[in-house]
């Protein structure tokens, strides 16, 4: 086939071509271009509507919860409350429970004279025993009795005296205790 047209005809019917070509890429680019924009717009707008409903429904349980703000500040005092008492119930130290202890370290022929207790003591602070026994051989198993006992931490002679106990105890005993916490 013979190609019978002028250069500048073909030059036009080229360009034509390569016109058509690029009007279709535009084309798709537009519609390419809608379609986002389309979707972005549908979106944004069910990203509004569900922020809309969000800040409704807390509108509303705001209001409900301002019904309950007086019971609310009521349980709040009371569980305050409740935390000092659990504090104070931690720390309690039975004396009673102590003594029974005490009472059971005890050896037979020894009996307690003296015994202050403070808190202070449970704590750590040494206090003064006074103890009167039968014999001075019952005083001394009182004192390793006590040292080798879990209440006491530290059991220390203060005085024995055979002259200054009561009737059927004349011996008296002093001893510096210190009390063990984990012991009691």
């Amino acid at each position: 086939m013979i190609n019978l047209l002028a250069t500048d005809q073909k030059a036009e019917i080229k360009a034509a071509r390569t016109n058509l070509l690029l009007v279709r890429y535009i084309g798709l680019i537009l519609i390419a271009f809608a379609f986002i924009g389309g979707a972005l717009y549908i979106s944004y707008s069910v990203l509004e509507g569900t922020k809309n409903n969000t800040e409704s429904l807390i509108t509303a349980s705001a209001e409900k919860a301002n019904i309950y703000h007086d019971t609310q500040a009521q349980v709040e005092t009371l569980n305050s409350q409740l935390g000092a008492a659990s504090t104070a119930f931690t720390q309690e130290v039975r004396y009673s429970s102590f003594l029974v202890k005490l009472g059971q370290v005890m050896p037979p022929g020894t009996i307690l004279g003296e015994l202050a207790l403070n808190e202070s003591n449970f704590n750590g602070t040494p206090f003064e025993l006074k103890a009167y026994a039968k014999t001075t051989t019952e005083a001394s198993s009182l004192q390793s009795q006590l040292q080798v006992s879990p209440l006491f931490s530290k059991v220390t002679p203060l005085s024995t005296g055979s002259d200054q106990g009561i009737d059927k105890y004349p011996v008296q005993v002093k001893l510096s205790v210190t009390l063990n916490k984990a012991g009691i």
